[in-house]
């Protein structure tokens, strides 16, 4: 199966990584704890070793979340995690729109779309709505869930009565609906459609920042598979005064500005620099034409915690990762 051999040299290359240079000198293997059965399958390396008890493992991948860091660095500070403590400021909705307004002015970033949270900030959305529909403008929202995923219990509508009962059910955030996307010609008599695009990041370290982009990334808008070569060709094509290096150049700016926004401030207003920590992460972005200034902007910009250990394509090693230059 395409999508299986695919995950599992994802799962080899990103514990190469944990893999660091500190170990090589000093034992021969690895002893491996994960409560994740795809990982499980997937490791091979003779330089690692599965255990069943977590308390002698080096490395810990863990699919659920690990908060004991305080006696983890007391006992043993040499193992290795697959997350960061606090990092849930980046991987929960309501937390990402909080954290990504300390760039830029009031509205936040200018690659933010408005985003009001529906528990704490339904007044000043109900204005913001309400002067909206005074000038005319378009008022399509979408409000989703602060911490599920797959679109589930998410709603786009126009209905201001209809966003205000989402508070009855799950905590939610309400987005302005990305209303002029850039649009992608599919040859196969489909025409235009709307696309998402999700890049992958590796968070090496907090202090200092080191940030990390692999330089594949993966769309979101077919039923049959396209890789991002071949699309690059394509988008060219159709839009030949926007070249892709370009568009990415501004996509790696806004994932530093997010990242440095997040480590910005000490745990728990920001990601916590533990010293054994390495995470990956996945960014899901659309395109958006940007009408002041007549270009394309990144818009829609939501960090999803749910891929960070799953279904990402690790086709090369350490080496395929492009540093990002930022730094705090």
């Amino acid at each position: 199966m395409p999508t299986i051999r695919l995950f599992l040299l994802k799962i080899k290359n990103l514990c190469l990584f944990l893999w660091s240079r500190r170990y090589r000198t000093r034992v021969k293997f690895l002893k491996f704890y994960t409560d994740m059965q795809q990982v499980l399958t997937g490791v091979d390396h003779p330089r690692f070793v599965f255990t069943d008890n977590e308390k002698e493992a080096d490395i810990l991948f863990n699919f659920s979340h690990f908060k004991d860091y305080q006696t983890l660095s007391r006992e043993r500070p040499h193992v290795l995690l697959n997350q960061f403590p606090c990092e849930n400021l980046l991987t929960v909705k309501d937390c990402l729109a909080s954290v990504s307004r300390r760039i830029g002015d009031a509205e936040g970033p200018l690659w933010l779309p408005r985003t009001f949270n529906l528990k704490t900030e339904l007044p000043q959305f109900i204005s913001y709505f309400k002067q909206r529909e005074e000038r005319g403008e378009d008022n399509h929202w979408i409000c989703k869930p602060w911490n599920l995923a797959r679109s589930l219990d998410t709603h786009v509508t126009t209905n201001l009565s209809y966003i205000t009962r989402q508070r009855e059910s799950t905590p939610k955030v309400v987005s302005k609906y990305v209303e002029d996307p850039v649009l992608f010609h599919r040859d196969d008599d489909v025409g235009k459609v709307k696309f998402d695009i999700r890049y992958v990041l590796l968070l090496r370290s907090v202090r200092p920042l080191r940030l990390y982009t692999y330089n594949v990334f993966w769309l979101r808008f077919a039923n049959r598979q396209i890789h991002c070569d071949e699309f690059i060709t394509m988008f060219e094509k159709q839009y030949p005064e926007y070249p892709w290096k370009t568009i990415e150049a501004q996509l790696f700016k806004t994932f530093g500005e997010l990242f440095q926004a997040a480590t910005s401030k000490p745990a728990p207003l920001g990601i916590c620099d533990y010293q054994s920590s390495r995470a990956v992460y996945a960014i899901d972005l659309m395109l958006k034409w940007d009408k002041d200034s007549e270009g394309m902007a990144a818009r829609s910009l939501q960090s999803s915690s749910e891929f960070s250990a799953m279904s990402i394509d690790f086709r090369g090693t350490y080496v395929n990762y492009q540093a990002l230059g930022v730094g705090n």
